[in-house]
């Protein structure tokens, strides 16, 4: 295996991983990056993502065999792309990727099917064929206060809360209208709500059905905030272990090498698997690329069926979604183009979404959000992190983004629940008014 420094890599995304292909770019020899952006007539939106960065330079035809014969390795950040890391895989190349684990996370019932063959505690749940069959069961009041999730066209409906029919009526509507004539043939789980004791989950990597001697646990609320701490596997909590040693020969069998993220909720000491992410994990896992001093050769080994010792730097990380207002500062608006400017001094603590660079400037092709990435603090108490990341925010003061930092208040509820019920966090948790104190956060 040669050395880190000597490889010459592709990162394969969506444009969502910019990031990482400029992360492994200041260890690698060469680092190209490729988004999809074939279609019957091109867009500059698809085609410029990912270009014009450090070190990185944007690859449109990863077949070209000038190109194809020179890369060593082969990195997917994000979902899809199995049948494609199957094939390098049975060329002799070597990747970082899930090899179709993927299906557990996008296929529902597929994902409940595997919960059954590993013996993991299930909720109960219903498979429903079509929105008709859908509708018919939550207007039954027997049915109320269910969780609704979807089988594979995630980008039509995300999972969303059923509490009584008559709250739910608009979005059976809104379904309607998006399926359309395929509406019948949408398939449905509908599960019971779990009122969790705690929510944890392992934020870390899976090789071939084994993880890393240390890893990130964390807390997250959903799209706007994380907050993590650094701990030895075996003191991960036992409900993290459990899930992962069920799992284990199922990551294995795939020939799993990749980043891997589970999210749990306990109730009366029952860990419940309720979503697992085999790929890198948005607003979650960016931190990992600062705070991880070896990331490069995690990823290097690990595709190569080695898992070594991650050196990580800090106990504790913290990440904030950053959203964009544009000149108007209403956050409601999502512009077609965004624009923006980050400092220097925490350029290295902004992890950007979508993006390609011009004279210095991030620009980000009309996507139908208005997040664009996430900023990071890291430290080794729950303070120092949230300090850092105060800072990082306050240098982004004069730019048209924003972030909530509000709802650290409820994760440090979630996580002083948690320890109640034996869950440790690794390091202690400050009263809610610590968020208010830092530059940036509110002070």
């Amino acid at each position: 295996m040669k050395p880190v420094e000597d490889v010459v890599c592709c990162v394969v995304d969506y444009g969502t991983f910019c990031c990482v292909a400029e992360k492994l770019a200041e260890t690698m020899q060469k680092v190209w990056y490729f988004t999809p952006f074939s279609q019957e007539y091109q867009d500059i939106r698809d085609c410029i993502q990912g270009a014009g960065l450090d070190r990185v330079e944007r690859l449109d035809y990863i077949f070209a065999p000038d190109k194809f014969d020179t890369i060593d390795l082969w990195v997917f950040p994000d979902i899809g792309y199995g049948d494609l890391q199957q094939y390098l895989r049975k060329e002799g190349k070597t990747v970082w990727g899930h090899f179709g684990a993927n299906e557990i996370e996008v296929y529902r019932t597929k994902f409940l099917d595997t919960l059954e063959e590993v013996g993991l505690p299930m909720v109960h749940n219903e498979e429903i064929v079509g929105l008709t069959a859908l509708n018919d069961y939550l207007e039954d009041p027997k049915n109320e206060n269910k969780w609704v999730k979807v089988n594979r066209f995630r980008n039509n409906m995300d999972t969303w809360h059923h509490k009584t029919y008559e709250e739910s009526r608009r979005t059976l509507d809104s379904l309607a209208v998006i399926f359309g004539g395929a509406r019948d043939e949408v398939v449905f789980i509908v599960q019971d709500d779990i009122e969790a004791d705690g929510e944890i989950g392992y934020d870390g990597w899976c090789v071939d059905g084994r993880y890393p001697v240390r890893s990130f646990q964390g807390y997250e609320k959903k799209n706007e905030l994380y907050l993590g701490s650094c701990l030895e596997y075996t003191d991960l909590p036992e409900e993290v272990r459990v899930v992962n040693q069920a799992m284990s020969p199922v990551w294995a069998r795939y020939g799993y090498r990749s980043w891997l993220a589970t999210e749990i909720r306990v109730k009366d000491g029952v860990p419940y698997f309720i979503d697992a992410t085999p790929r890198m994990a948005g607003q979650t896992m960016e931190h990992q690329l600062e705070t991880c001093r070896n990331y490069a050769d995690v990823i290097w080994q690990g595709a190569n069926g080695v898992l070594i010792d991650p050196d990580f730097r800090w106990k504790v990380a913290a990440e904030a979604t950053l959203h964009y207002h544009g000149d108007t500062k209403d956050p409601t608006i999502v512009d077609e183009w965004k624009m923006l400017h980050v400092p220097d001094e925490v350029a290295a603590w902004v992890k950007l979404y979508h993006y390609c660079k011009i004279d210095g400037a991030y620009h980000f092709p009309g996507k139908n959000t208005d997040e664009v990435g996430v900023a990071i603090g890291a430290g080794d108490t729950v303070e120092d992190a949230l300090q850092h990341l105060g800072l990082v925010l306050d240098a982004l003061k004069d730019e048209p983004v924003t972030a909530d930092v509000s709802g650290f208040a409820s994760l440090f509820k979630s996580i002083a629940s948690a320890e109640k019920q034996g869950m440790q966090f690794g390091v202690s948790v400050p009263k809610p008014e610590v968020i208010y104190r830092y530059r940036g956060l509110g002070g």
